[in-house]
C-alpha cells in the first residue's frame, strides 16, 4: 500500500540496508569495547559482546560486498525505480493516493545494453505511466546514468507499460569491410544494425524516405545485398531494381530504366512481370498446401524472398500518363498504381514485397495513396524529422512519443518500424556502414543471380529489351 508518511529507508536497496546494519553493529560494537576497556576488562560479558558484535558487524561488511557483487543488473533497476515510484521523496510521480496498491515493477534482460522494464497498472492508469517516462529516466543512476528510455510499448489490454531501456552509448551500427560479410544465415531476415533486423515472415513490403544524401538508397542496397547473396529460388524469385531517374543505378546490369525515348513502357512491364509471378509462386503454395493438408508458407516451401524496389516512388510515376492511349491502353497511372497495389497488398504470403523509396518533401502530396502507405509495414525515415515522422506514421504522436525533441541526425541514421511483433515502436537506427565498392558490388551479385537461371526464366527487362505490355486489369 502507499503511504504518503513512509521514509526513504523503506525503499532503501538492499544492500544499503545490510550495510547500515552493519555500521550500527559497529558502532554498538565499538561502544561495548570502549565500556569493557574502562572496566578493565572486569565485566566478563562486556568483552564477549564486543567479539560478537564486532564479528557480526563484519560479517554484515562482507555479505554487503557480496550482494554488491552478485545483485543482478535487473534487480538493481527495480529497486531504483520502485523507490522512485514508491517514496513520497521522490515526487509521486504516478499520483498516488494513500491506501493505494503500489504498481508492480519488474525488468529483464533483452540484450546488450537493453532492458525491459514493466510497469502494472493496478492503481493508475496506463497513460499515468506512460507520461511517468521522463521520471523513471531520471531514476536511474550511477551505472545506468547512460541509460533512456527509448520504446513505450502499451499492451492491448491496457494491464501494463513495457519501457525500453537502452545504452544510449553503445554503437550498435554494423560494418563489412567485405561484401561476403553480409551473408545472411538465414534469408528470411535482413539485418539491419546489431540487436535489429527485419523478418520477412511476419513483416510485408517497405516505405523508406528521407531527404536527398540523408543514406536512403545505400540503406535499400544494404538490404538488397544481402538478399542477392542468398541466391535465387527454384520458384522465380526476383530482385528488380528500377531507376527511372537513370542516376547511377541505371548503368548497372539488370537494372530496369526509362526507353531510349524517355517513356516508362518497360519499367511498367517489369512490374507486370513481377505482379505475376506472385500468382505462379502462390500457386505453387496453394499445391503445396494441398497435399500436406495444411497450410504451407514460402519460407517452409524453400521459397526465397523476392523484392522489386523502385527508386523515387514520386519521379517514376509521374512519367506515365493518366489515361492510356488507343494504341496503348495499359500505359498509364492507374496501370501502375494498380501493379504497387496488387504486389503490396498480395505479395508478402508468395514471399514477394516492394519497396518504394520516396523524397520526404513530397510525402504529403507525392501520389502515394494512403492505402499503399497503410499496407506498407515496414516504414523507415532517414535523418528523420518530427513533421517528416508525423507524415511517414500517419499523423499519429503516439508512435513518436520517445521522440519529443528533435535532434541533428547524420547519414545513414534513420527512424524504423515493422510491424513483426518486435518492433511495431519506432526505434532509431544507423543502417550499415559497407567499406567496399557497393555499386560494383551490387553489380557484380546482379550478374551472379541472374547468371545460375534456374527455372529459365527471363530477368527482368533490360532497357533495349522492353516491350508495352499488354493490358491488365485487376
Amino acid at each position: 500500500m502507499y503511504s504518503s508518511n513512509t521514509t526513504q529507508l523503506k525503499y532503501a536497496s538492499i544492500g544499503v540496508k545490510v550495510f547500515l546494519l552493519s555500521a550500527f553493529t559497529f558502532l554498538f560494537g565499538a561502544l561495548c569495547s570502549g565500556l569493557a576497556y574502562v572496566t578493565a576488562g572486569r565485566v566478563r560479558v562486556l568483552v564477549l559482546a564486543a567479539r560478537y558484535i564486532l564479528a557480526a558487524s563484519l560479517a554484515f561488511a562482507v555479505i554487503t560486498v557480496i550482494v554488491h557483487l552478485i545483485m543482478p543488473d535487473t534487480y538493481r533497476i527495480c529497486e531504483m525505480v520502485r523507490r522512485g515510484l514508491y517514496c513520497p521523496a521522490y515526487g509521486n510521480p504516478l499520483h498516488l493516493r494513500d491506501g493505494v496498491l503500489l504498481p508492480l515493477v519488474r525488468c529483464k534482460k533483452a540484450g546488450l545494453g537493453l532492458y525491459d522494464l514493466t510497469i502494472t497498472a493496478r492503481s493508475v492508469t496506463v497513460e499515468t505511466i506512460v507520461n511517468a517516462s521522463s521520471a523513471i529516466s531520471s531514476m536511474l543512476n550511477r551505472k545506468f546514468e547512460r541509460y533512456a528510455i527509448t520504446q513505450t510499448n502499451t499492451d492491448v489490454a491496457y494491464n501494463y507499460v513495457t519501457f525500453r531501456l537502452e545504452d544510449v552509448t553503445i554503437d550498435r551500427s554494423l560494418t563489412y569491410h567485405s561484401v561476403k560479410e553480409m551473408r545472411p544465415g538465414d534469408p528470411t531476415v535482413l539485418s539491419v544494425q546489431n540487436g535489429t533486423s527485419i523478418d520477412l515472415t511476419t513483416s510485408g513490403s517497405m516505405l523508406v524516405a528521407g531527404v536527398t544524401r540523408s543514406g536512403k538508397t545505400t540503406g535499400i542496397i544494404a538490404l538488397l545485398l544481402q538478399v542477392l547473396l542468398a541466391g535465387r529460388d527454384n520458384y522465380q524469385s526476383e530482385v528488380i531494381i528500377i531507376d527511372p531517374k537513370r542516376a547511377e543505378l541505371s548503368q548497372l546490369p539488370y537494372v530496369v530504366t526509362l526507353d531510349d525515348n524517355g517513356e516508362a513502357t518497360q519499367i511498367l512491364a517489369a512490374m507486370e512481370h513481377f505482379a505475376d509471378t506472385i500468382v505462379q509462386r502462390q500457386r505453387v503454395l496453394n499445391r503445396l498446401s494441398v497435399e500436406r493438408g495444411d497450410a504451407v508458407h514460402w519460407w517452409e516451401a524453400g521459397f526465397h524472398p523476392s523484392f522489386i524496389f523502385i527508386d523515387e516512388y514520386v519521379s517514376c510515376r509521374t512519367m506515365f500518363p493518366k489515361k492510356g492511349t488507343k494504341n496503348s491502353p495499359s500505359y498509364s497511372i492507374e496501370q501502375f498504381d494498380s501493379f504497387v497495389k496488387r504486389i503490396v497488398t498480395m505479395g508478402a504470403s508468395a514471399g514477394c514485397y516492394m519497396i518504394i523509396s520516396i523524397a520526404e518533401a513530397s510525402v504529403d502530396e507525392g501520389g502515394l495513396p494512403s492505402m499503399i502507405r497503410s499496407a506498407m509495414s515496414t516504414r523507415v525515415l532517414f535523418q528523420p524529422t518530427l513533421a517528416e515522422g508525423r507524415l511517414i506514421w500517419g499523423g499519429s504522436n503516439e508512435k513518436l512519443k520517445n521522440f519529443a525533441v528533435d535532434r541533428v541526425y547524420g547519414k545513414g541514421d534513420a527512424w524504423f518500424s515493422s510491424t513483426d511483433g518486435v518492433h511495431d515502436v519506432v526505434s532509431f537506427v544507423h543502417f550499415p556502414y559497407m567499406k567496399f565498392p557497393v555499386y560494383g558490388e551490387l553489380g557484380r551479385l546482379l550478374q551472379a543471380y541472374y547468371k545460375d537461371n534456374r527455372v529459365n526464366n527471363t530477368p527482368p527487362p533490360s532497357e533495349a529489351e522492353a516491350a508495352v505490355p499488354k493490358a491488365k486489369q485487376l
